[in-house]
């Protein structure tokens, strides 16, 4: 029995793989469920290389840093 389901497994594991890959990347999910990238959104994620980011903007960073700075001093006053 086992060596029946390997080989049922064996051939069944890729055509379930490709699938699944279709189905997380399609546009018939995002239509159907609201689920998923859209195709702008494939589009953008195609262009961008892998393990990069963009880097936050000088202003973003301050913010940021106010931010910090502010949760920072409220824990100073509560202790």
């Amino acid at each position: 029995m086992n060596r029946i389901r390997r080989s049922v497994n064996a051939a069944f594991n890729p055509v379930s793989t490709a699938a699944t890959r279709w189905w997380c990347h399609s546009a018939l999910r995002h239509t159907l469920t609201g689920h998923g990238p859209t195709a702008r959104q494939r589009r953008l994620i195609r262009h961008v290389p892998p393990g990069v980011r963009v880097p936050a903007s000088p202003a973003q960073m301050e913010a940021r840093k106010k931010a910090i700075d502010d949760l920072l001093a409220r824990d100073e006053r509560q202790v």
